[in-house]
């Protein structure tokens, strides 16, 4: 199973449903390696969404107009 999805390798192929099909595929061999796993006390690292920061996009003083 791949670790990643190629990016480029989707956008080599020839229509929208090979891609499609593509990431279903990816997605159902995640869910798979994922199903009977548990979170192991003591290693929780917080995601990077959730640190708290504000993405230059959020930021107040980055879209204030002038």
């Amino acid at each position: 199973m791949p670790d990643e999805v190629n990016i480029d390798e989707l956008l080599e192929l020839e229509s929208e449903e090979e891609r499609r099909r593509k990431i279903q595929d990816f997605i159902q061999e995640l869910l798979a390696k994922l199903h009977g796993l548990h979170r192991q006390p003591g290693l929780h690292q917080p995601s990077p969404s959730h640190d708290g920061s504000l993405s230059p996009l959020q930021d107040p003083a980055r879209t204030a107009h002038p």
